[in-house]
């Protein structure tokens, strides 16, 4: 398994907590440290290493967020967007669901290599947080070599 932070940077805003700790062998995985139901950020990096060279396009990285979703019956599609980033390129899609009433599902691609992402929220996320999401996840940057 890849240490996805010792393959990309991840920036956290102050009031952010890395839990990744609490999350075995799980992906790394944020919260905001000073609310009660904080929605969880969690972010997976996956390296290109040989063959035909993906380079999605924008909407590629839109299906493959809303096929994500769909696999997982997130719920109804609420929302979309896809733009550049400090990665390369990002599509996300938005659900709100039975479970959880907002989930998004983010790929980013620098035309080889993914990161995947999913906020998963118990309660409505502020606007705050959904701007801190977009905020760490565009922001992300591929590590330069060497690692």
């Amino acid at each position: 398994m890849v240490n996805t932070q010792k393959k990309i940077k991840i920036r956290l805003p102050k009031n952010w907590e890395d839990i990744s700790n609490r999350n075995g062998n799980g992906p790394p995985t944020f919260i905001i440290g000073n609310k009660n139901e904080p929605g969880v950020l969690q972010i997976s990096f996956v390296e290109y290493t040989g063959g035909v060279k993906p380079n999605p396009d924008f909407n590629d990285l839109l299906i493959l967020s809303e096929n994500i979703g769909q696999k997982n019956e997130f719920g109804q599609v609420t929302g979309k967007s896809s733009g550049p980033c400090k990665f390369g390129k990002y599509g996300t899609v938005e659900f709100t669901g039975t479970d959880f009433p907002y989930i998004s599902v983010w790929h980013l691609s620098n035309g080889k290599d993914f990161v995947f992402a999913t906020f998963i929220c118990s309660q409505n996320p502020t606007a705050a947080e959904l701007t801190d999401v977009k905020t760490i996840l565009t922001n992300i940057r591929r590590k330069r070599w060497p690692f």
